[in-house]
């Protein structure tokens, strides 16, 4: 594919709102990495488009050459199916979705429906799609799922940016404490509820200010209203949209965000104010819950205003949990991307071949991986668990590892299979001398254009640099997989998802080159709870769900039926076989009761396997909800912790001799 598009926006694109602030930051990045984008703002009414809208959505389209790439904003699609049907087999169509139409707020039922539906349909014959946060790639395929309509094409997450910013100062003893709230006068921004809870918030050293465009001027006058009848007139001022030189001045000033939306599509304000320092006071309404760090700020359900008006109160009144947040809203800072780095993944998004899914195939999407199926090895959830893998990993294999190498080649080359972002390269580099040579391997082009980054500054046990190069395959079939010039070739978490015949394959490459074989954190399909001093857990309930679970790991993630837990002492078992010495060790994640720091892992781990649950019986769906329910709870209680059973394997050939580099 070549570096140009035409991107495709329903109205004006210099609007102020979210989504085409979005859009803007992608094209001048991606401006500034040297692509060359036509951007096309649409006449006509959207999203519930009107004649004159599909006209020029129809216009857009047919001045395009055949093969042209185009990217279409959702809000620009959804509700035009048809045209988009009918340009899709002579155009590479990517389609660009915020959130799904049907989940703005104030829709009743029958509307709600029909742009569900719509939308739906509209992206069933397009190339790709890519959405702005992992809540509407979870979102997708639930509502293709309830609608019974195909979502026929991988979902690929490329989330917000943020600009860099400075630390907005703390408030002096005695300032009063200034609240932002950025957000469009729209019912779903939820103003309304900010002033019923801004009421009952004591005192009078606060003031909230709120930016933002009255597009719904039935709204505004509510909000207003609510302002004058409890008499904020003086607390809380409605500014109107502003340039961004006001609203950054507006940042730089405030002590706090406030969002009380009932539903974001990602929510970029809130990283707009985190990147400033600022503590985030919002609700849990669609992705709002993953977008704000834990110890950043506080979450609240949505419409819920007197849990808003405790949350504000707590934060005005209690110096100590401002410092606490303040704290928080510093460390989330530093894990902040950039513009530039949004741009690098859309951009990999766009390059990345199509891929179109078998029904089959998009009927397994969920929580686990499948390797044939754009983002499924999700960024987020590999920068949760990598800390409890480096905990968990065997220093001695990889010590066995080292060893092994620098018998054979000054200049050893490790093959990564299934490299998603580097953190095995990122564990294993360090340990390991001489001028490394690192191969990453991976379906994903976004997840190894985030290792090649990852890669940057890395070097050995003695200080040198590490060479990387990536390779975008599958992993199906092996044989097309660049592993013959390897002295290494290494895993992390993958082998759950292969089948006996890959797991063949496997051992046959690497003893045709004798090449020794490093595969870790292989889970075994056992899990369970712990209580706070460490000692097993046990439940019928859980018993039960792991049953379940233990039957969706053999399910086929893209490389043949899965062996899941199985897996490591199949491959035990085939190098044995074939004239390989095996070392073994346990490596289980042990995740703490009560520890705050490992909880977002846990809760990852209890939803994946709820998901996975109800996937195999969702007949047993009530069921399993109480006890997530239930479980959840009892974790984020410090009640419980979770053991997960992974196994680490080191394997070299018997009769292996020495081989200089060639």
């Amino acid at each position: 594919m070549s570096k140009r598009f035409t991107l495709i926006v329903a109205g004006d694109p210099a609007q102020r709102t979210g989504g085409y602030i979005y859009d803007a930051q992608i094209v001048s990045a991606l401006r500034d990495q040297g692509w060359t984008i036509d951007v096309v703002g649409l006449a006509g009414i959207f999203p519930d488009a009107d004649a004159e809208a599909a006209e020029a959505l129809t216009q857009a389209l047919e001045s395009l050459p055949d093969q042209a790439s185009v990217v279409i904003d959702g809000l620009a699609m959804g509700a035009l199916p048809e045209v988009v049907a009918q340009h899709a087999p002579r155009l590479e169509i990517t389609a660009l979705l915020h959130h799904p139409l049907g989940d703005e707020l104030g829709l009743n039922e029958a509307d709600q429906q029909r742009f569900h539906r719509s939308e739906l349909t509209a992206l069933a014959p397009v190339a790709r799609i890519i959405v702005t946060s992992h809540f509407t790639a979870r979102r997708l395929p639930e509502l293709a799922a309830h609608y019974a309509l195909p979502l026929n094409t991988s979902v690929t997450v490329v989330e917000p940016g943020v600009s860099q910013a400075p630390i907005s100062p703390a408030a002096e003893s005695g300032e009063a404490l200034r609240l932002l709230c950025v957000a469009t006068l729209t019912p779903r921004k939820g103003q309304d509820i900010l002033v019923q809870a801004l009421s009952g918030v004591a005192g009078t050293h606060w003031q909230c200010d709120c930016y933002g465009g009255a597009r719904d001027t039935a709204f505004t006058q509510l909000v207003q209203q609510l302002i004058d009848q409890n008499g904020l007139q003086s607390a809380v001022k409605l500014h109107g949209e502003c340039d961004s030189e006001t609203l950054e001045a507006a940042y730089r000033s405030a002590h706090a965000l406030v969002l009380p939306s009932w539903y974001e599509g990602y929510g970029m304000v809130v990283t707009e104010a985190l990147a400033h320092g600022l503590p985030v006071i919002t609700t849990t309404g669609g992705a709002l819950r993953d977008t704000l760090p834990t110890g950043a700020g506080l979450g609240v359900e949505p419409g819920d205003a007197d849990a808003l008006q405790d949350a504000l109160s707590r934060f005005c009144h209690h110096d100590e949990l401002r410092h606490q947040l303040r704290q928080g809203a510093a460390q989330a800072r530093e894990a902040l991307s950039d513009w530039q780095e949004a741009g690098a993944n859309f951009a990999a998004a766009l390059i990345a071949p199509a891929n179109r899914l078998s029904s089959s195939t998009a009927d397994s999407l969920g929580d686990f991986p499948n390797l044939r199926a754009g983002s499924q090895f999700e960024s987020d959830w590999l920068t949760l668990r990598e800390a409890a893998d480096v905990d968990s990993r065997s220093q001695r294999l990889a010590g066995f590892a080292a060893e092994w190498l620098s018998a054979r080649a000054p200049t050893p080359l490790i093959a990564d299979l299934g490299c998603g972002r580097g953190s095995n390269m990122r564990f294993l580099a360090p340990r390991l001398s001489g001028h490394q040579r690192w191969k990453l391997i991976d379906h994903d082009a976004i997840l190894l254009a985030q290792a090649r980054q990852r890669a940057a500054g890395l070097s050995d046990s003695q200080g040198q640099p590490v060479a990387v190069e990536t390779h975008c395959v599958s992993l199906e079939p092996l044989a097309d997989v660049p592993l013959d010039d390897a002295h290494l070739v290494t895993a992390s978490a993958l082998l759950d998802l292969v089948s006996q015949q890959w797991i063949d394959a496997l051992v046959t490459r690497v003893a045709g080159q004798q090449q020794a074989l490093l595969i870790t954190l292989s889970v075994t399909g056992e899990w369970h709870f712990i209580d706070p001093q460490c000692a097993p857990v046990l439940d019928d309930e859980d018993h039960w769900l792991l049953a379940m679970f233990i039957a969706h790991q053999q399910r086929d993630k893209g490389l043949g039926d899965a062996l899941g837990g199985q897996a490591h002492q199949a491959l035990v078992a085939a190098l044995e076989g074939a004239d390989y010495r095996v070392e073994q060790a346990e490596t289980p994640w042990q995740l703490a009761a009560g520890s705050q720091e490992q909880q977002p892992l846990m809760m990852a781990l209890l939803e994946g396997w709820a998901e996975a649950a109800t996937e195999q019986a969702p007949e047993a769906a009530a069921r399993i909800a109480t006890w997530l329910k239930q479980r959840q709870q009892a974790v984020a209680n410090g009640e419980l912790g979770i053991w997960v059973g992974h196994r680490d394997l080191f394997a070299t050939p018997l009769f292996a001799n020495p081989r200089e580099e060639a």
